[in-house]
Order: C-alpha cells, then structure tokens, then sequence
C-alpha cells in the first residue's frame, strides 16, 4: 500500500523541473525513495518496493509531469532518500558536458486552487505578484540565454506549474515570444505546456499556437467526478472533454494526458475505466503516476489521522498492471516507467532528465543541473522576483555534483527507461562502464534476474519494473570501484 514520502526526500525538481533530480519531479523521474503505487513483491533487498512513481517532467525539481512533470517542472524532483557520497574534491570530478539536452524548464507558480495531493511549489493566484514575477521571469532567461556554457540550441522547452494556463493570453504570448527571442532551438525543438482543463480557453489556445508550442499536457487524473471532487480538482470529466476537443480544433497533434493511481476509495474497475476513456480519446502520450503523499499536504494530514481510505499494496499492483495491458493493447509503446507513448511521440524533455543531460531551471523553485553544480531558485514568487529587481540572480541553493554522484544518478534515472543505460555512453561520460562503476550492484542485480544486458544497454526486467524503486536503491551510495 502506497506509503507517504519523508519529508527529506523532495525537495524540488524537473517534470519540467521544479525540483532536483534523482529524483526527479521536475521533469525526471522521482527520487528512489519514497512512497508509491505499486507495492508488489519484494526487491532485491528483501524489502517490499517502496513506489514506482516518477514525478513528471517539472524542472522545478529534477525529474517529474509528466517527468511533471521534465526538468522543469513543479517543485519537485526529489534527491534518493540514501546518504550520498561526499562530493569530489575540487577538480578532481570534472567530465563533460553531457550530450543529453540542453533542456530549459520555466516555472509558473499559480493555482487557482490547490489539488489536496500537491506539494509541488505553488501559489494562489496573486495578480500584483504575478505582474512581478513575469517581469522577473524575464530579466532571469537574460542571464540564462547569457550563460557561456550554453553553447548548443535547446532540445526542449518546458512551462510548468502550478498552472501555465492560468496566464492571460497576451502574457502566455510574451511569454514564448521571450523564450524564442532569446534561445537558440535546435530544429524540431519540443515546446511543452502544462494546462488545466477548467483554464484553457480558445484565447489561450491561440497564444499557445502563435508561439510556437508543439506539445500540451493536459491534467486530467481520473473521469469519475466523484475521485475528482475528492482529490479537489477544479474540473469535471466533461470539462476535460470540451477542452480536449477544443485543443484538438486549435489543431495541436501532440497532447499528453496525466492519470493518478492508488487514489482513495478508487477501485480497479474505476481505474480501468478512466484507461480506456483516456485511451478513446487517442492522445499522443499518457503518463500514470501513482498516488504519493508528501508531507504538508491535506492528504498526508489525513493519512496521519488515519481518514484517508487508501487502496492496498495489492490493488494498487493490479492497478498498474492494468495500465500496462490497457496501453500497450491500444498501441502505446512503455518508454519509461510510468510513461507510454505512441511511436516516435515520447517526451524529448522528460527524455533529457532520464538521461541525467543539462537543463536549465527558470521561475521560483526552479531547478538547474548545470556543468556539475545543480541549483534551486527562491521558492517564493516575491522573493523571487525581489532579488531579480535588485539585479542578482534568485538562487537560493548550490549542490556541486562530482563524479560519483553523476554516476549513481545516470544509473537511477536511465534504467527508468525501458532501454536502460547505455554501457557505452555511460563509458564515453564517465571512463567506466556501469559494470566497472558498480561491480558489486551489478553482479548481484544481473544474477537476481532484476537487471537484463542485451544490444549494449542494461535494462530493468519486468519483475523489476513494479519493485523500480528498490532496484534502484542498489545504486544509492554505492562505492563506485574507482
């Protein structure tokens, strides 16, 4: 049964990005510890696997929507709950650069309300603080596009939140119109949008269109209005509906809708109905996250008080094998845990996190892993935004990321992905190959049947895929050999 996350294990990152990785909320995948849908057997440790979320894209915190969210993506890419190494010393960790991304998050704070699950770094909507923090937000993406490093044209941009589309239309078109005047994009660039259906109107759709935005990621969660009330979504399943025909009208072809599993008082059958309406609305990518409870939030106060009706470790397995049957039946390919696209349709942004590439973190909370340091912007818009008024950057937090780490969490984060890592490319960044980093954790995961080596990439097995977390545990705080 889906247990709650402590309280150290988030602290922001990519679906986008909102948080760090290694987690990975703010776009990549969320940490290693922490508390999850899908309990099933026990991992390779001997211990039932604590959850096999991913934040989405949100780059506020490393990996999440998605890979909520990217980098870049709501607060919240959480670190692995294990003690880490000690960085490197001084200059004794470099490498380069790596060839995943660059990527960039942008994060929007405001909410109209906030969902009873969500701990992602979000706000009530504030019009004199959000004039603020758009003036802000802008004089920061100068000195991002200013960065020497930055020497490549973006793979993919990210807007995530809280809630994008609760921007007016002109301040949505000014908002991408900063973004292209400033960055280089590679061709075929990937422009997300996180949208809520209850905001996203036919002025809005146009400012998105206008701007170049390719992708939009829709919230939905689930179509029973009674899980919606409950969860405190804004919205209703008819209100998703109307939007998602608007937003095909407006002519977007590259939509990803959200889902949630493991919700209170959720049946398997309720679960396999939001699948298949979800699936005969024929989106391009659907991403299924198991329910998490995050300290701070009104569902972990609840669980606490022992009010919150939650399904056990076995419906929420059978929940998450049905959405592997449910998919893969319609035609969806699994690329990452928690991630099913159609062919040639996967996340270019959430792909960047997995593969432990640079991105950039713009807005409160945002984070940025960048030439071997990742850092996280103020959390407060006001705050934010008063130290771009007085010229000086809004980081508020620096982690160098030495070597070691960078291996533990390429491992982390690439064996999410259903190729893996691979050796090769592990080796060309690091000089080793995984097997030469961790001797001792991969031996023991190849023997065990949980890790597989096949064409040069090594990968997760199936019976891993439900216990992901505490397979990958065997990489937190590994004394890599060398």
């Amino acid at each position: 049964m889906m247990r709650p996350v402590a309280a150290g294990d988030k602290v922001g990152a990519p679906a986008g990005s909102a948080g760090p990785v290694p987690g990975v909320s703010q776009g990549p995948a969320a940490g290693t510890g922490g508390s999850p849908a899908g309990g099933g057997p026990s991992g390779p440790g001997g211990s039932t696997a604590p959850g096999i979320r991913t934040n989405p894209a949100r780059s506020p915190s490393p990996p999440a929507g998605e890979a909520r969210r990217g980098a870049g993506a709501g607060a919240g890419t959480p670190a692995p709950a294990a003690a880490r190494l000690d960085p490197d010393p001084p200059g004794a960790g470099t490498w380069p650069d790596w060839d995943a991304g660059p990527a960039l998050y942008i994060h929007v704070p405001y909410c109209r309300q906030r969902c009873y699950y969500c701990d992602f770094n979000t706000y009530l909507l504030d019009p004199e603080g959000k004039r603020r923090y758009l003036a802000a937000l802008e004089r920061e993406l100068d000195l991002l596009a200013a960065d020497p490093g930055l020497t490549r044209p973006l793979v993919s941009v990210f807007v995530g939140g809280g809630t994008p589309s609760l921007l007016e239309p002109a301040e949505l078109e000014r908002l991408l119109e900063a973004v292209h005047r400033r960055f280089a994009l590679a061709p075929g660039a990937e422009i997300t949008v996180e949208c809520n259906p209850g905001t996203l109107d036919e002025g809005r759709l146009r400012a998105l269109r206008g701007g170049g935005v390719t992708r939009l990621s829709l919230g939905l969660q689930a179509v029973q209005d009674e899980l919606l009330q409950a969860i405190g979504r804004d919205h209703t399943w008819a209100d998703f509906q109307a939007t998602y025909e608007r937003v095909r009208r407006a002519g977007f072809d590259n939509v990803n809708v959200d889902l949630i599993f493991g919700l209170p008082g959720q049946t398997l059958a309720q679960w396999e109905e939001s699948l298949r309406a979800v699936v005969a609305l024929e989106p391009e990518h659907v991403s299924c996250y198991g329910l998490e409870l995050h300290p701070g939030t009104p569902f972990h106060r609840r669980w606490e008080a022992g009010l919150l009706d939650l399904p056990g470790e076995d419906a929420e397995r059978a929940m998450f094998d049905r959405a592997y049957e449910v998919l893969g039946a319609a035609g969806f390919v699994r690329y990452e845990i928690s991630n099913f696209a159609r062919p040639g349709r996967e996340s270019v942004h959430n792909r960047v996190y997995w593969l432990n590439g640079s991105y950039l973190g713009a807005g409160p909370g945002a984070w940025s892993c960048w030439q071997g340091e990742r850092r996280r912007n103020r959390l407060h818009p006001l705050a934010y935004a008063a130290s771009l008024e007085q010229g000086e950057p809004a980081v508020d937090l620096r982690e160098p990321v030495g070597r070691r780490q960078a291996m533990e969490e390429t491992m982390i984060l690439g064996l999410r992905l259903a190729e893996g890592v691979e050796e090769a490319r592990f080796a060309r960044r690091f000089g080793l190959t995984p097997a030469e980093a961790f001797p001792e954790a991969v031996a023991r995961l190849l023997a065990g049947g949980w890790l597989l080596r096949e064409a040069g990439y090594l990968r997760l097995s199936l019976q891993a895929v439900p216990v992901a977390n505490s397979v990958l545990a065997e990489f937190v705080g590994a004394d890599p050999s060398r």
